[in-house]
């Protein structure tokens, strides 16, 4: 395969105009309301054996994913992930730096984006095509979107639902394109979704109760036949929104309907907070940390969660970095000169912890007491504090067991 890659270049026009994903139609993403019936028809149509049509539950997952508290919780995995420090190093471990410069751009920030992206979204492709015409390294990695896509057959297509395309996982374009999943992953939002259009259904629902009932129900009476008197009545009915006030004449008079029934908070709101637990768990593993108005839970029982959610962030470091070992370092190799030599290196996460200037210093002092030579240059770096040099403490000297201690005073 190394053997027909290598062609590549000479046998195509490597320029934006020609690459495949220039095929697919733009299309208009729809807004319409969404429930848990075409969630549930739209899983049934992606789930297909035959002809799956993923469109329908992208649209599902565009609608939920508009939810802030979802939203969030996704942003905390994916951000954690590409907030991360990475090394690249040889087969003996040795870090080399110009090697990880090359992966201090942009287009490797999309490239973390879009592959955790997909454990929410489900099977995705990644699209390595757009290089600097001076430099020939990446400059973009694009996201093929999933519903023109055909992941059994490895296909890209022109529009939903055509069986025909660029070909993708095998041939001339396989360096360029990268799937990330399975071929029938349709993600976590797949689980995650009931919970979040009931979310929204509450909330529409409270909108309307407080549209109805927030102001009480009014009206007026009057023993006037008058049709003048009655317009006049209704007008100043509908002006007191605004100004509270009337003016009335005879027996007539204005009373207000007091609403009975629940109490409309919890009614709606304990429904929208069990909601946001229920996607909080769907996506991190548990919701402590993501409700700092919650004082239930003990200071332990909280750092077991944030355990919870660090297991997951470790999880997708091992995911991501299989990524970029496995499908994306050979794939750098073929498709530009400018990542020569780099299958032979192999990415790793930088476990290493950095020190506070407080951690650090306490940590000087403790070395230097244990006999340590510190590295001032570094130390200054590190501080901001000019270093000139290490002066020996001045110990206090201390009462042996044979002083007598005086008397206090």
């Amino acid at each position: 395969m190394a053997g027909q890659n290598s062609r590549i270049g000479k046998q195509y026009n490597h320029t934006r105009q020609n690459r495949p994903s220039n095929i697919i139609l733009p299309k208009s993403q729809s807004l319409s309301v969404q429930s848990i019936k075409t969630w549930r028809d739209a899983v049934q149509l992606a789930s297909l054996a035959e002809n799956p049509n993923r469109a329908p539950l992208m649209e599902v997952y565009r609608s939920i994913t508009r939810d802030l508290h979802l939203k969030s919780d996704i942003q905390t995995r994916v951000l954690k992930i590409m907030g991360s420090k990475f090394k690249i190093t040889d087969k003996n471990g040795n870090e080399n730096t110009s090697m990880h410069d090359l992966f201090t751009a942009q287009w490797f920030n999309r490239f973390l984006y879009h592959s955790m992206k997909a454990k929410f979204w489900g099977s995705s492709v990644i699209e390595l095509w757009d290089l600097d015409p001076d430099t020939l390294e990446l400059k973009a990695a694009n996201y093929i979107p999933s519903e023109n896509i055909l992941f059994t057959e490895g296909i890209i297509t022109k529009e939903v639902g055509d069986e025909k395309g660029y070909p993708y996982k095998e041939g001339s374009y396989e360096p360029y394109y990268i799937q990330i999943g399975t071929n029938n992953d349709l993600g976590i939002l797949e689980d995650v979704a009931p919970d979040a259009l009931a979310k929204k259904f509450a909330k529409a629902a409270w909108v309307e109760f407080s549209e109805k009932y927030g102001i009480s129900p009014r009206w007026v009476t009057t023993d006037s036949y008058n049709t003048d008197r009655h317009k006049e009545l209704a007008d100043m009915m509908a002006s007191m929104i605004n100004n509270h006030w009337a003016v009335l004449q005879g027996n007539e008079k204005i009373e207000t309907m007091n609403v009975q029934g629940g109490n409309a908070k919890a009614i709606f709101d304990e429904l929208i907070i069990r909601m946001n637990s229920e996607m909080s768990k769907g996506i991190l593993g548990q919701d402590g940390t993501t409700n700092s108005n919650d004082k239930s839970g003990t200071y332990g029982s909280l750092q077991v969660m944030q355990d919870v959610a660090d297991d997951r962030h470790a999880a997708d470091k091992t995911d991501i970095s299989y990524i970029i070992n496995d499908e994306l370092l050979w794939r750098l190799e073929e498709i530009s000169p400018a990542y020569k030599g780099i299958s032979n290196y192999k990415f790793n996460w930088d476990e290493s912890k950095e020190l506070t200037p407080e951690e650090l210093i306490e940590t000087v002092v403790k070395l230097s007491n244990a006999g340590y030579q510190v590295d001032i240059k570094y130390l200054t770096e590190q501080t901001g504090i000019p270093i000139s040099e290490f002066k020996q403490a001045t110990t206090i000297p201390t009462s042996t067991k044979d002083e007598k201690k005086k008397p206090n005073q």
